[in-house]
Formats: structure tokens, sequence, C-alpha cells
């Protein structure tokens, strides 16, 4: 039989932060579990990076092509025709997407912002879930914890050039670049990445020992 700690990690949650929500269920404190899934499911709403080919592309297109609203596949094709990069349009979709979660977080965290709080008749008042029970649980701040939920890592941060360059390299080079990283073998680093990406050795040299600060 599945567990609530199964299908909390087969949500991507990491076994010991399930299983210590799982805890938190068992003694109906909802605060947690409800924070960690609000949060995810604003993630879940942002772009993927994955390279070579990102994946949302196609499915944006399925869902345009599916009479699904919001998506404007024509103005999508025709960046592409007119050869935006692929991965440039990828982070700038991403960034967007992110301050609009951050701000949707910030919303629900804070309703009555926009009144300001300078006004005494502006009400103090916070969103909470209430169980089957009729009792009332908060879920903490959400725009406070978006950033360290960040699948990539990143808290949020647009990824560089380097990152994305990096992240489009074979697994097996990924993994041999990063050892050499690690080993502060700059020269060979800077050697082998530019065998696979290009460029003058110099800026290679640079490119890897700002990479080795990001990973």
């Amino acid at each position: 039989m599945t567990t609530i700690t199964q299908r909390l990690q087969e949500c991507g949650i990491d076994a010991a932060q399930a299983d210590a929500l799982a805890q938190d269920i068992q003694h109906k404190k909802y605060g947690p579990l409800l924070q960690q899934l609000l949060l995810r499911g604003l993630w879940s709403d942002v772009v993927d990076e994955s390279m070579p080919q990102p994946q949302w592309l196609e499915r944006w297109r399925e869902l345009g092509e599916s009479g699904f609203p919001f998506i404007n596949s024509p103005a999508l094709q025709r960046l592409l025709d007119a050869g935006v990069d692929v991965h440039d349009l990828t982070d700038v979709v991403r960034s967007a997407q992110v301050l609009t979660i951050y701000n949707i977080a910030q919303l629900i965290d804070e309703p009555c912002r926009d009144l300001g709080y300078d006004l005494e008749e502006t009400p103090d008042l916070a969103l909470a879930a209430v169980d089957d029970a009729g009792i009332t649980h908060r879920y903490g701040s959400l725009h406070d914890a978006l950033e360290e939920n960040d699948p990539a890592g990143r808290h949020g941060q647009p990824r560089t050039l380097e990152l994305r360059q990096f992240s489009g390299l074979p697994g097996e080079l990924q993994k041999e670049i990063k050892d050499l990283l690690a080993q502060k073998a700059w020269s060979q680093a800077a050697a082998l990445w530019k065998r696979a990406a290009g460029g003058e050795l110099k800026h290679c040299l640079a490119t890897v020992q700002s990479l080795a600060r990001q990973l």
C-alpha cells in the first residue's frame, strides 16, 4: 500500500522532508504540508530548461493546437522563425514566470498589501486553510520560502550563459569537467571546454573558472 511518505516522495519531496511532513500529518499539523504543496504547485508552472530541446516548447505547441486558452502559439512561432535563440527564449520566459509566481506568493501572504498598511482601516489579514474538523492551519510565508524551493537550485536567479552551455553538454563530458573543476585543474578544464564549445583559450579559462563558482 502506498503511504503518504511515498506519495510525497513521488511528488519530488526528498525522503527526510517527506518523513517530517508525514509525522506532522499524523499529529494533524497541516501547515507545513500546505506550504510545500503550494510552493511546489507554483514552481511546477515554470518552464523547464531541458536541453538541447526545451520540453516546454512542444508542450505549448500542443496546448495551442488543442485550443487551450492563454497560449499564443503564432507569436511563439514568429519568434522562432525570426531566428530567436530557443534557449534565450526559454530563459526570458522562465524569468517572467518566476517573477509572476513570486508576486502570487506575496499576494497570498499579504492580501491587503495594495491597500497600504498606513491606513488605520486596513485589516491585518492572512489566508489560512480549514480542515474537515473546522481547525485553522497557517502555513507560514510562501514568498520567503519560494526561492529555496527552486527546482534548478538557483534560488530563482536567472541561468548564466556558462550554466546554459554546460547543461547542453553530454553527461559524461559534464562529469569530466566538474571533476577537473573540483581539482582546480583550470588549464585542463579550459582545454576540454574549448574542444566542446569552441572559443579562445583565454575566454575558455575565464568561463570554467566562473562555472566553478556556480556549480
